[in-house]
């Protein structure tokens, strides 16, 4: 791995590659889907209201 002048930057990219190898064998629409449920559960935890494309609220 590269080396960076800050701990932050070394763990962006860490984080970074980390995911990229997770997701690097996905389809687009696997890896979209994977992230809208990802997004969902965090949103909900969060106490967020989720708005869908065409105003729907889920």
């Amino acid at each position: 791995m590269e080396k960076w002048k800050y701990k932050s930057l070394a763990w962006i990219h860490k984080v970074r590659e980390e995911d990229y190898n997770k997701t690097k064998k996905l389809t687009p629409h696997e890896l979209i889907e994977k992230t809208r449920k990802t997004a969902e559960t965090t949103a909900q935890t969060l106490g967020l209201k989720i708005i869908h494309a065409g105003g729907q609220r889920a």
